[in-house]
């Protein structure tokens, strides 16, 4: 099982999480958690990493997920936990980002984390 944050971690449908952990397992998001102090293991990106299903990782491309939802969360939504995580979502690194309009900048280039 591997661990990363990031800035921001972006659900579609729901928005932003400040300073949060992605727990991965084979290739898909199992759980995510405050990141409330230096944790060993998890590494850190730059930019943001979002939470897709097969359908919005088509989208991703367009980066028009983005411009559906720029609210920031205080918290994990509880029906994101019951509907959404358990369905083996896959997280995608976007970087750079440009944190000011909640948008992908010029150039900003997506990848699997794995």
């Amino acid at each position: 099982m591997k661990r990363y944050a990031s800035h921001f971690i972006f659900i579609p449908g729901y928005g932003y999480l400040k300073q949060y952990v992605v727990e991965v397992k084979q290739g898909s998001a199992v759980s995510v958690f405050p990141l409330t102090e230096e944790i060993e293991g998890v590494e850190w990106f730059p930019g943001v990493i979002a939470l897709l299903d097969e359908r919005d990782s088509s989208s991703a491309e367009s980066h028009g997920i983005f411009q559906k939802q720029k609210d920031i969360l205080t918290e994990v939504p509880e029906s994101f936990c019951k509907e959404k995580l358990l369905s083996g979502l896959i997280p995608y690194l976007f970087y750079p980002f440009d944190f000011t309009t909640m948008q992908p900048a010029d150039g900003t280039r997506h990848r699997q984390l794995l």
